[in-house]
């Protein structure tokens, strides 16, 4: 006869526990026990006194433990292995503040020739696909926009020409900083980072598509087009790329490269002309709205991962100065009104598009007023979440930790409700300056006199 003992132990959800007991004769019975809800239950034993027989052990277990066990308990005698369908969460797991999916990748070394496709894929990458859209698409809305007669082969070479220039300053981007992008779960799936394209792949397909955009730029729109083109290269993938590490100006550079694609539509349409006042009087304030876009939209994302850009060393205001960080959030936002009034003023576009963009952007303004206002609260004087003295009370420190808690969770949603505010702003103010442009109605609704005027202009052209 032996003593028999079974310990159990509590358990988080969804954790794995491998207990050996004691031996009965040659034999070690080995439970793995697994709960997929979040009650422990306190240590108990079991001892029982048995014979030495293995089946009469397995017998006991079989019939007993049941009894013992709470409900959703399952015991094995083999390790349990995590399923795909269950690593599959693990790698697809997102925070609630961070505003977008991130889908961290695991890069183990491999001796396999990369197929062509993954290859290209990965060229395709180094574009930042989404980016290079958004900067295509001020540019075509801009050109769009201006009150001057387009063609069809030079807006098809200011969007082949545009879209080559902004992915060749993404590519030299990622080619400059795939030690950096490593550590941030954001861009740890970067082609550079992953080795699926090395840094001198990178920048050799920065040369070609650089050169190639501006080239296009140069023969199928105009030299100023062009030239736009080239300095946003230089301003992106060197100034603000250098800037990331040393200084939080960064940001406002940043913003400059967000507002050369609609002064290069622009020119597009007038054939190189960008004067301060008068006809052009539009591209300055079209490039003015993106450039302001910027501050709400960057800012409020920068806020949900600014540890990851602190641990990454990047100098962003979010974390260097959060209060600075709502607060210019809020300014630009603002400042969105008396630029789609301008619009207007210059003849741009109709008065109505002064009463419709004030609804898109009376929204982001209120979404940007409630986050600088609770980040103002936070980081302001006397806020009840600071760190009390040293002889305060264990209860004193606990309460203000919650209250400083829930204040930044709080915080973490107004950023990402301002983020996708800012996400849907901008097309639409695009698309309502569009639909508003002076005199786009009048083929249909106007007068005669207008309609023929229209049909001049368009002999003319």
């Amino acid at each position: 006869m032996s003593l028999h003992r079974l310990t159990l132990i509590p358990l988080l959800p969804g954790q794995l526990i491998h207990k050996s007991s004691s031996t009965i004769g040659s034999r070690v019975l080995c439970l793995n026990i697994q709960t997929n809800h979040r009650r422990s239950f306190a240590t108990s034993r079991l001892q029982r006194t048995k014979s030495s027989s293995c089946i009469g052990d397995d017998f006991f277990l079989r019939n007993n433990l049941d009894k013992i066990l709470p409900n959703k308990f399952v015991i094995s005698c083999q390790p349990k292995e995590d399923s795909d369908q269950d690593n599959e969460k693990k790698t697809t797991t997102t925070p609630s503040h961070i505003p977008f999916k991130v889908t961290p990748k695991i890069c183990t070394p491999s001796n396999k020739p990369i197929s062509t496709n993954k290859k290209l894929n990965g060229f395709f990458a180094l574009t930042k696909p989404n980016l290079t859209f958004l900067v295509m698409l001020s540019s075509i809305c801009s050109y769009a926009i201006a009150p001057y007669p387009g063609s069809f082969t030079s807006l098809v070479c200011l969007t082949v020409g545009t879209s080559l220039c902004s992915g060749a300053a993404n590519a030299i981007n990622m080619a400059r900083e795939p030690e950096f992008d490593r550590k941030m779960v954001r861009t740890s799936a970067r082609p550079v980072v992953t080795g699926l394209i090395s840094t001198k792949e990178a920048m050799g397909f920065a040369g070609v598509a650089g050169t190639l955009g501006a080239s296009i730029l140069y023969l199928g729109v105009n030299p100023l087009v062009a030239q736009l083109g080239i300095a946003n290269i230089v301003l992106y993938a060197w100034t603000y790329t250098s800037l990331k590490r040393k200084h939080i100006i960064n940001t406002w550079v940043g913003a400059v490269v967000g507002a050369i694609p609609p002064l290069m539509g622009w020119a597009a349409a007038s054939g190189g002309s960008l004067s301060l006042v008068g006809g052009d009087a539009g591209a300055w304030l079209l490039a003015s709205l993106l450039y302001a876009w910027q501050f709400p939209h960057f800012n409020a994302l920068s806020h949900n991962i600014r540890d990851q850009y602190k641990q990454a060393g990047y100098v962003m205001t979010a974390y260097e100065n959060p209060r600075l960080n709502a607060r210019v959030a809020l300014r630009y936002a603002l400042l969105m009104f008396p630029i789609c009034f301008g619009l207007s003023y210059y003849g741009i576009t109709d008065w109505w598009f002064v009463v419709d963009s004030s609804l898109l952007n009376g929204w982001l303004s209120w979404e940007a007023m409630k986050f600088w206002k609770h980040q103002r609260k936070i980081y302001g004087a006397g806020y009840v979440g600071s760190v009390v003295s040293a002889g305060a009370s264990a209860g004193a420190h606990a309460t203000r930790q919650v209250i400083k808690e829930a204040d930044a969770k709080l915080a973490n949603a107004y950023a990402k409700k301002l983020f996708w505010g800012s996400v849907w702003q901008l097309p639409g103010i695009l698309i309502l300056a569009l639909l508003h442009k002076k005199g786009i109605w009048d083929r249909w609704f106007g007068s005669d006199e207008k309609k023929d005027d229209l049909n001049s202009e368009k002999v003319l052209s």
